[in-house]
C-alpha cells in the first residue's frame, strides 16, 4: 500500500473499552505505517458516546494524539446495552432510504450533542473527534440549538464547561461534507473554514465517484481558499501530516503542487 496516498483508520471495539485501549496502543505504534485515526460507531449498542464508560478510550487517544472518527450506521438490531446496531429512525421507518437519511445525519448530531453535553471535550481538552460521512449542512443550526439549550436548561448541562458553539469551533471537532452540499460556503463562513474536510465516500452506492471533486469545486460561492482548505489543508492539519507523509500530486492541487495545498 502506498501510505502517502492511502491512510489507515483502525476500527476499535468500543463495547470492550479495555480491548479498545490495546487497539489504540497498536495504532499509535503503527503511525509510521500510515494509520492516522481510530474509528468509532455513533453509539455502542445504543449507549451514547458521552457515557463515562468510554472515558478509558478517550484518555489514551488524547495522550497519544490520535484523532477519533465517529462514523454513522443504520439499523436497529439487538438489545440496548447488550448487542446490536442502532440508528435514529430505524424502529419507526420501514424503507432503507428513510433510515439512511435519518441515521446518517441524526446519529452524528446526537453523538456530538452527547459528547459535548456530558463534558467529554472539557475532561479531555486535547481530544479531537471528527464526525464523518454525515454531511455538514446541519452544523450551524445544531450549534445554535445546542447553545440555546445550554443557556435555558443550564442545570442539565452541568458537565459542560463552555458554550457548545465554543467547543465546536475550538479545534477539537471536525466534520466531512458531501460534494453536493450547496450550503457548504455558509457553513464555512459561519462556523469556521477549518472545520470541514472532503470525503469521497468511495465506493459506496451514494458516492459521486468519479465526479465528486469536480462537483465540490463547482459549488457556487465557494472561494478558492475554501476549496484548498476542504480538499486538503484541513485534513493535513487535523491528522498532523508532515510533508514527507503526503503524495507529491493530487486530483485538485495538480502534479507540481503539494497535496496539502
Amino acid at each position: 500500500m502506498d501510505t502517502k496516498r492511502l491512510k489507515g483508520a483502525g476500527l476499535i471495539p468500543c463495547q470492550d473499552p479495555a480491548a479498545a485501549v490495546k487497539e489504540l496502543e497498536w495504532l499509535a505504534q503503527h503511525r509510521n505505517d500510515g494509520v492516522v485515526t481510530a474509528m468509532l460507531p455513533n453509539n455502542v449498542y445504543g449507549i451514547n458516546l458521552g457515557d463515562r464508560r468510554f472515558d478509558p478510550i478517550y484518555e489514551p487517544a488524547e495522550a497519544a494524539g490520535i484523532p477519533l472518527s465517529v462514523h454513522p450506521q443504520t439499523g436497529h438490531d439487538g438489545q440496548y446495552g447488550v448487542w446490536g446496531v442502532m440508528g435514529a429512525g430505524s424502529e419507526r421507518l420501514e424503507k432503507y432510504s428513510y433510515v439512511h437519511m435519518t441515521a446518517f445525519s441524526f446519529e452524528p448530531m446526537i453523538a456530538m450533542m452527547h459528547m459535548i453535553g456530558e463534558g467529554v471535550f472539557d475532561r479531555y481538552p486535547k481530544l479531537k473527534v471528527a464526525y464523518v460521512e454525515g454531511a455538514c449542512g446541519w452544523l450551524p443550526f445544531w450549534s445554535q440549538r445546542l447553545d440555546e439549550h445550554f443557556e435555558k436548561l443550564r442545570p442539565q448541562w452541568n458537565l459542560c464547561e463552555r458554550w457548545p458553539s465554543e467547543v465546536i469551533k475550538g479545534g477539537q471537532i471536525a466534520l466531512t461534507c458531501e460534494p453536493e452540499e450547496d450550503i457548504l460556503p455558509y457553513v464555512l463562513d459561519s462556523m469556521g473554514q477549518h472545520l470541514v474536510m472532503y470525503a469521497s465516500d468511495y465506493p459506496h452506492w451514494d458516492c459521486e465517484f468519479p465526479a465528486s471533486v469536480k462537483m465540490l469545486t463547482g459549488i457556487k460561492g465557494l472561494r478558492e481558499e475554501q476549496k484548498l482548505a476542504v480538499l486538503g489543508r484541513n485534513a493535513v492539519d487535523w491528522f498532523g501530516l508532515t510533508p514527507d507523509e503526503l503524495p507529491d500530486r493530487s486530483v485538485y492541487f495538480g502534479a507540481e503542487a503539494p497535496a496539502g495545498g
